[in-house]
């Protein structure tokens, strides 16, 4: 990169002082459930074996503490699908922060993204519905299901709540670019109002600004460059 700006002239966006709309950051901050703070006592002590040179490498190290205690941040069922979904976790928290900007945004079909790195959709079988309803005592709702991952279970919610599937969806059903100009067009028209993804695929190349009205992290990339790139998806 330095034999780079010998010959280059290279301008930032602060450089530029381009126009960018004026955001509003909200940090929201949950209290682990009691079983993550048990969790996080365990990495402690785990790490601690590492540093004393206690542990195979090869069987427990720093990296493999980081990872999980990303997930166990993010969700504890990611640690254990069994483990109860903590009502105050950071899954709830954000669907009710979606469902309101939701509610409150109807008559203008604002429309919201959705980042997160970790436990991306999955489906158990080719004949796996994460969102068929079913009939109990009169009412229609969704089915009970084992959790799989973030993506599923907050869809799942925003349904519960009262958002229409048809209006939630993941960036990485679009696997061909004809797709996703599809998705993103659907984004841009509000058809398409809450939209999740990764860095990775929805950080750089998403054109879809046209009715943003929030932008939630459910977690934070290794990277602060790449927590600027999803932010830029407003301007």
């Amino acid at each position: 990169m330095s034999l780079f700006k010998e010959i280059a002239d290279i301008q930032t966006a602060e450089t530029l002082k381009l126009p960018v709309p004026k955001a509003n950051f909200h940090n929201v901050v949950v209290k682990p459930s009691d079983i993550q703070k048990e969790m996080v006592e365990k990495l402690g002590e785990r790490a601690e074996a590492i540093r004393n040179k206690q542990v195979d490498p090869k069987k427990d190290n720093m990296l493999k503490i980081t990872n999980e205690g990303r997930k166990l941040a993010l969700d504890q069922r990611l640690i254990n699908e069994m483990l109860p979904d903590f009502q105050d976790s950071k899954v709830n928290s954000c669907a009710n922060n979606i469902y309101k900007i939701w509610e409150e945004n109807k008559d203008k079909r604002s429309t919201q993204l959705v980042f997160c790195d970790l436990s991306t959709p999955k489906v158990l079988s080719a004949d796996d519905n994460p969102y068929e309803m079913e009939e109990k005592d009169g009412k229609w709702q969704l089915k009970d299901r084992i959790f799989t991952d973030v993506y599923t279970d907050l869809k799942r919610k925003l349904i519960v709540k009262g958002i229409p599937e048809s209006e939630i969806a993941f960036i990485h059903d679009a696997n061909t670019e004809t797709r996703k100009k599809e998705l993103f067009a659907k984004v841009r028209s509000g058809q398409v109002r809450v939209l999740m993804g990764s860095t990775n695929k929805m950080g750089a190349g998403t054109n879809v600004q046209t009715k943003i009205k929030a932008i939630h992290h459910l977690d934070c990339p290794w990277r602060p460059a790449d927590l600027t790139q999803r932010n830029r998806q407003t301007e």
